[in-house]
């Protein structure tokens, strides 16, 4: 039989499964965070939440900095929004923080706490790695771990040109699925789906085949565009003086183990989302759109861009919706079942997928058959 065995149902929703993909999976991975340009100035951050542990990337004056995003006095939230610029105060009581995760002001400390210097050390932000792809960042909890280019490998390379590439941002948002993020995820990593939940969307845009290639998890997808897609963004491009990417022309999707997925749209359009657990049967898919740079460097004109995204973002929108549907379907039967679904060769990313997860989770977690 050419066809392999998948995931237990039981590790789509069982707590524990999520309990010991938070530490193992997770927090000993490298996890994107976003780009560099996002946090440019002094004091924008980005906040993630990554496993069980809060994290916050800053900007102190040109400095980026990861720490955990939890008061040291009462522990509330420093940063309560996922994009923003203000310093690393908490709205509580305005307890702050510098770059290394040192306090550096209690208000009222001489009259009322009288922290002294060994008090205030320990009560420092945990820091955690930090480290660039390009533009683009990542962050790892744990404290040892490979570094970021031995990680990613081969894809490290692909990570640089890709993100140096696409720097014009279009939309961001997230979107809130009733299913695991494991099943999320699933849901990008092959494209014998195409046919039946997108026949009128994604099957009219690429050619049901595809290119394999894989390092550990990461896995790449190649599929041939149609020829209507291709004519529809060489009109594009000429309108918004937009470069075309010369390594990637066709549909080039890449999966960043173990929750980054990035599509690459004739050379010319990047779709990047993360798939976060929310609990073991909820997920939070965040994602970002990303054209390709102008011939001329500059910077396309807001209302230029407005009226053409509106075309690429509906049809995002729409793919995105048919895959929560499928998936939150999927999910809704898994504890009515008690035997594993079984993965043909065309979904061999899927595989990879679950080779890197039983990696990580096997020497922690009973795995079902």
């Amino acid at each position: 039989m050419i066809a392999k065995q998948s995931l237990h149902p039981e590790h789509y929703y069982d707590a524990k499964t999520l309990e010991v993909e938070q530490t193992q999976v997770f927090e000993k991975s490298w996890v994107f965070v976003g780009f560099k340009d996002q946090i440019s100035q002094n004091h924008d951050f980005i906040t993630l939440q990554v496993g069980n542990t809060p994290v916050v990337v800053q900007n102190f004056n040109g400095e980026l900095s990861a720490l955990l995003n939890v008061c040291s006095h009462r522990k509330a939230k420093l940063q309560t929004a996922q994009r923003g610029n203000r310093p690393l105060l908490c709205p509580y009581h305005c307890w702050s923080y510098k770059s290394d995760g040192a306090l550096s002001g209690v208000p009222q400390n001489r009259t009322d706490f009288g922290l002294d210097d060994l008090a205030k050390k320990k009560l420092a932000l945990k820091q955690f790695n930090l480290a660039s792809c390009g533009n683009m960042l990542f962050v790892r909890v744990a404290k040892e771990g490979p570094r970021l280019d031995e990680f990613l490998g081969p894809y490290f390379n692909v990570l640089e040109e890709i993100s140096n590439d696409f720097v014009d941002p279009v939309q961001q948002g997230n979107y809130h699925w009733e299913t695991n993020w494991k099943l999320a995820c699933e849901t990008v990593l092959e494209v014998y789906h195409v046919a039946g939940t997108h026949p009128e969307t994604f099957a009219k845009f690429a050619k049901p085949e595809v290119e394999v290639a894989h390092f550990n998890g990461h896995t790449t997808g190649n599929t041939p565009l149609q020829d209507a897609p291709k004519k529809w963004w060489a009109g594009a491009r000429k309108h918004l003086k937009l470069e075309q990417s010369t390594s990637y022309s066709e549909y080039n999707h890449f999966f960043i183990y173990p929750n980054l997925a990035i599509g690459l749209t004739n050379g010319s359009l990047m779709s990047l989302q993360t798939y976060e657990p929310k609990g073991s049967t909820q997920s939070q898919l965040n994602f970002q759109l990303r054209m390709m740079r102008r011939v001329d460097g500059g910077a396309t004109s807001d209302a230029v861009k407005a009226a053409i995204k509106a075309n690429f973002t509906e049809f995002n929108h729409t793919i995105l919706e048919e895959d929560r549907l499928v998936a939150e379907s999927c999910q809704a039967n898994m504890q009515s079942i008690d035997s594993a679904g079984i993965l043909g060769k065309c979904e061999e990313r899927i595989l990879h997928f679950h080779d890197a997860w039983r990696h990580d989770v096997q020497p922690h977690l009973p795995l079902r058959d």
